[in-house]
């Protein structure tokens, strides 16, 4: 730019000291000169006046993405605080929403089991079909302050459709609220699993088998309606409970079956070596060594109910039980033992239960189990039957599980009692197990499952 003006300044200098007379074929030489660095300086000009007009353009481009970026901004600000304030979401073991402050938190969980058993009983006609043993939908979190806590569960009745009572749909399994304190101390109020047996506290997710044993659904609290206060410490776990009895969910306080019935729990558990998230599972996958013992005591009394070998109005008894895990081995054992009453007659049950599991690769265990009851005064008195199988983990999450197990019952496996006298409970259409005819025993039991938890 600054050549170009100095070369014309040159020529006007020149054409203005060029004498008036000059030869007509240098005025107009020197014209055309001057023509030509007229026609270079416009050409600089344009060319100046273009790169202008780009630099005003990419300012202005500028500012209008800047305005554009700010109008999301303000848009996703408005959807938040929509949302409760900055609300997040998420998958941390489950479906979360939580409040930005943390006071109000949603998990929501599912569990699907389908399921395919062959029962093969002497003087009895083969059994075989596929089922979904259980479909559940679980809300759990916290509300206003993260020490209360609660939990819902739905489930799917499975004989609710079909040539079954259509009347039996959804019904609830855990619905509680609780309140913690730093110190460990806590208390439940609502249906809970009462804190009985370990076998039937650990997860139906995190069983050994692919259901629980015979032994469990004899000895079994279950679910029941209640209030437990307790303080889990780092090394020591005790809980008591009060509430209507033995496999007590759902029900009304004024109702004709239980009546005016009571019972006490009281449960601890000592953790030897590992977490206390180990002592939920019983494969122990994915965990690190542990060992645990535990103990707990049960009273009842009330109406007639059938629970621990004997249908009476009164009862009481106790467990012990312990498991380790050590590389890739795992192990389970408890003891059982109960005795029941009505009127003036009593009579007593026990049951011993062994299980055993190995990993023989990172997704795949394999497993055996013993159990063994008695009830006095029951003919045959003795149950004893022995479960062999294998679980296979075909996710990196543990969400899907693959479990096949075989049974073999080498007594015979009987079920069912009157009032006032020994009544096995062992078998169940949710153990697959069924009661043998008189004098026979071999029974034998095929499960396979599939398992999905999110």
């Amino acid at each position: 730019m600054m050549g170009t003006r100095l070369m014309l300044a040159s020529g006007v200098t020149a054409l203005s000291t060029a004498p008036a007379l000059a030869e007509v074929d240098s005025r107009d030489q020197q014209i055309a000169e001057l023509r030509s660095m007229v026609e270079t300086l416009q050409t600089e000009v344009d060319v100046l006046r273009s790169e202008n007009d780009n630099d005003w353009l990419t300012q202005q481009r500028s500012e209008q993405i800047r305005g554009l970026i700010q109008d999301v901004l303000a848009d996703a600000d408005t959807r938040a605080n929509l949302q409760g304030d900055g609300a997040t979401s998420g998958y941390d073991g489950g479906f979360v929403v939580q409040s930005a402050d943390g006071k109000f938190k949603l998990k929501v969980n599912g569990q699907m089991q389908a399921r395919f058993m062959y029962n093969e009983a002497a003087g009895l006609n083969h059994d075989y079909g596929f089922e979904l043993r259980r479909t559940k939908l679980s809300f759990a979190g916290h509300i206003g302050d993260p020490s209360f806590t609660y939990k819902m569960t739905v489930v799917n009745q499975r004989n609710a459709q079909g040539d079954n009572d259509p009347g039996e749909g959804m019904y609830m399994e855990d619905a509680w609220i609780s309140r913690s304190c730093d110190d460990g101390c806590y208390w439940v109020l609502g249906q809970t699993k009462a804190p009985f047996l370990r076998e039937q506290l650990a997860s139906s997710s995190a069983q050994l088998a692919v259901e629980r044993s015979m032994l469990n659904n004899q000895f079994t609290y279950g679910w029941a309606q209640g209030f437990e206060v307790g303080n889990k410490g780092d090394d020591f776990w005790w809980r008591a409970w009060v509430g209507d009895g033995p496999n007590s969910a759902n029900v009304q306080s004024q109702n004709d079956a239980l009546g005016d019935s009571i019972a006490v729990l009281a449960r601890a558990d000592w953790r030897l070596d590992g977490t206390w998230s180990d002592w939920k599972s019983l494969t122990a996958r994915g965990k690190g060594d542990s060992a645990f013992i535990g103990a707990a005591f049960q009273w009842y009394n009330g109406d007639s109910q059938e629970y621990g070998g004997f249908r009476g109005t009164n009862s009481y008894g106790f467990t012990v039980d312990g498991s380790m895990t050590r590389g890739d081995w795992t192990a389970y054992a408890a003891f059982m033992w109960a005795s029941g009453a009505s009127g003036g007659d009593r009579n007593d049950a026990w049951g011993v239960l062994a299980q055993i599991g190995r990993n023989i690769s990172d997704d795949t265990q394999l497993f055996a189990r013993y159990e063994l009851g008695t009830i006095d005064g029951y003919n045959p008195d003795d149950m004893s039957a022995i479960t062999v199988g294998v679980n296979h983990w075909m996710t990196t999450g543990r969400t899907i599980k693959w479990t096949t197990d075989f049974g073999y019952g080498f007594e015979t496996i009987t079920n069912g009692g009157a009032d006032g006298n020994p009544a096995a409970d062992y078998t169940s259409s949710g153990n697959g197990w069924r009661a043998d005819g008189a004098g026979e025993d071999g029974q034998w039991l095929l499960r396979t499952q599939m398992q999905l938890l999110f």
